[in-house]
């Protein structure tokens, strides 16, 4: 019987070799020179980075497909992508693709990181057959290539086994080209079983981080535990446990003595940088909830860990992110030190804050003796409104007077047309409501006929009498913060209707934006309180907060559904605001007339609006029954 013989290609005979049984951690101490740092040219020396074992042999480990890393400055994330890319290499055929965030990097890191750790290591030197821009032919038939996720097309049309992923947190996303972090992952479907993915970056910004997600998300969180050489206890590091000694708040100092000391959550010993060191080198990998086979694993890797930062350095930082007003060096702090989201927070408040700002001496529902009009918020809802009444000075000081909730419309008509306000010491004297913003709503109203904007629009045509108008938010911030169109319009010309309605748009950002600053103690132009205000005002004003975003804009978010004194308080500030035309401060100047029915004369296109004189003398003392809050 004939013998068949074959001859293998030496790629085939790399295939089919038998190797030797290395995890991944053995591997690399044996294979990887290292190409950057002090430890430059030399082998890999995974007791510098104790936690690296760790994680290198998770890869290696079967039943885990996606491994994501979230990590400080200087903590060999991207050393251990590379090593996990070069042992795929080495031991796992297939195609591979490195995801840089742009064309820049990506070739920098070809040329200066990529390249030199493939040819330095006669391991991996042996696999690559060809070298081009972007992409490396290897000794199995597979590839290598190079992708930057600036460019869609890069992303395209690739099928691959094991995917690394480099920063995806700087990864540009474009509008209606997707998410390139999940157009990258698509590429390694066809191997659901198989494939491998490595994604490693620092936090950049808040929550929405794809890398903190990715991590947050996966079956298995793990933290590392650093083990106290005084007491052997396990524990996680937290930078709240930094103590400096003799208490010095001086952060070059604090730098300079190397002051800084990490204090044992158990015995309360505390560590140098040399004890952290060793303490870290003898620490383990936790997870914070086990799964058996967990299919993706996430691992947290803040900069306390690192034997190449200092605890004086974290310390010193620390104090000068808590002094500065600037949310970059808190950022920076949070997302490169700590390797944790930041949503850095422009404007904001406690309810102690707002209460601190009563006014002991001013009664409710009473006028300061130094105002000279009323305006009124009205916030729409479903089946009630919420209300909002401040008095203004002329030099645009305001108080909080009164407010709560109104049930009908016939509320509504009394508060604003019927109801008027003793002065304070002045006794006999009265003051009525000038201008009121109510919102023009927008959902279904109680009975299903109308909507409510158009519930508003009709009470507002019939009832408004020159004082209420309806009022809507802008989506975008606008360049006046109060302008105004037309409602009621000719049908053929288009033309605005005589006396027809007139709807006032609002920039929302920064009429909020002023309510924060004229609460704050230094405003220039504050805005107090009456004697009586309660936690349920202060808790409504705090239930949205001024964040900055990850795109560096700044938005408001909301903390809390229960924001409707804010709406309130924000459509009495619109009244006043200089841009309402005729304004407060016009109007004020202009009431010196002795006469009681003097009238301002009407713009070509304002509705017709009765001067602060008249308006208040022609409002009766009743006070309209309301529920209040």
């Amino acid at each position: 019987m004939s013998k068949a013989t074959f001859r293998l290609t030496e790629g085939e005979r790399q295939v089919f070799r038998k190797r030797e049984q290395l995890s991944v951690s053995d591997w690399a101490a044996r294979n990887i020179i290292v190409q950057d740092g002090p430890y430059a040219g030399s082998r890999l020396r995974l007791d510098v980075s104790r936690y690296l074992e760790g994680m290198l042999d998770a890869f290696g480990s079967p039943h885990i497909e996606e491994i994501n890393v979230c990590g400080g400055h200087q903590l060999g994330k991207t050393l251990f992508e590379y090593i996990c890319l070069g042992y795929s290499i080495d031991n796992w055929p297939g195609t591979k693709m490195l995801a840089m965030p742009s064309d820049e990097m990506l070739a920098r890191v070809e040329a200066e990181k990529l390249k030199p750790l493939l040819m330095k290591s006669p391991a991996l030197r042996k696999h690559v057959v060809k070298h081009t821009a972007g992409h490396f032919r290897l000794l199995d038939g597979s590839s290598l290539f190079l992708s930057s996720a600036a460019s869609p097309s890069q992303r395209a049309s690739i099928t691959v086994k094991h995917l690394f992923l480099d920063e995806p947190d700087l990864y540009k996303v474009e509008a209606g080209k997707g998410l390139p972090m999940e157009e990258f992952k698509g590429r390694t479907r066809s191997y659901s079983f198989s494939r491998k993915i490595v994604c490693v970056a620092k936090p950049v910004g808040d929550e929405s981080s794809p890398i903190w997600r990715a991590m947050t998300e996966s079956d298995e969180l793990r933290v590392y535990e650093a083990k106290c050489p005084a007491c052997n206890t396990y524990q996680e590091m937290k930078h709240r446990n930094i103590v400096v000694m003799g208490g010095v708040k001086d952060p070059r100092r604090i730098e300079r003595e190397r002051l800084a000391r990490y204090r044992c959550a158990a015995c309360r010993y505390e560590w140098s940088d040399h004890v952290r060191d060793s303490a870290v080198a003898a620490g383990r990998w936790r997870a914070k909830r086990p799964v058996d086979k967990p299919r993706s694993v996430g691992f947290h890797l803040p900069a306390l860990l690192s034997h190449a930062v200092s605890l004086s350095e974290i310390a010193a930082k620390w104090i000068r992110a808590k002094r500065s007003d600037s949310p970059d060096l808190m950022m920076d702090f949070r997302n490169g030190d700590l390797a944790r989201p930041y949503r850095p927070t422009e404007l904001a408040a406690s309810e102690e804050q707002i209460l601190s700002r009563r006014a002991m001496h001013l009664p409710p529902q009473t006028v300061p003796a130094e105002a000279v009009a009323l305006t009124c918020g009205i916030d729409t809802q479903r089946d009630h409104f919420w209300f909002v009444v401040l008095a203004w000075s002329a030099d645009m000081r305001c108080w909080l007077i009164d407010y709560g909730q109104l049930r009908e419309w016939e509320d509504v008509e009394a508060l604003a047309h019927e109801t008027a306000y003793p002065v304070q010491g002045r006794p006999g004297e009265e003051m009525g409501i000038w201008r009121v913003a109510i919102d023009s709503g927008g959902n279904a109203s109680e009975h299903g006929v109308l909507t409510r904007t158009e519930e508003v629009y009709a009470w507002c045509r019939e009832m408004g009498g020159g004082r209420v108008f309806p009022c809507k938010g802008r989506s975008r911030e606008h360049h006046v913060p109060v302008s105004w169109t037309t409602v009621d319009k000719l049908p053929k010309s288009g033309r605005a209707i005589p006396n027809g309605l007139t709807l006032y748009l609002l920039d929302v950002h920064h009429l909020k934006t002023l309510v924060f600053k004229r609460l704050r103690p230094d405003a220039r132009q504050p805005m107090r309180l009456h004697a009586q205000t309660g936690s349920d005002y202060a808790r409504q004003i705090t239930a949205e907060r001024l964040v900055r975003g990850r795109d560096g804009r700044l938005r408001w978010e909301e903390l809390s559904r229960e924001n409707h004194y804010l709406d309130c308080t924000v459509l009495a500030h619109a009244c006043a605001d200089g841009s309402w035309s005729p304004s407060l401060q016009y109007m004020a100047a202009q009431d010196t007339d002795p006469e009681p029915d003097s009238v301002q004369p009407q713009g070509q296109d304002e509705p017709e609006l009765s001067t602060m004189a008249h308006a208040q003398r022609r409002a009766s003392a009743v006070l309209a029954g309301r529920n209040h809050a």
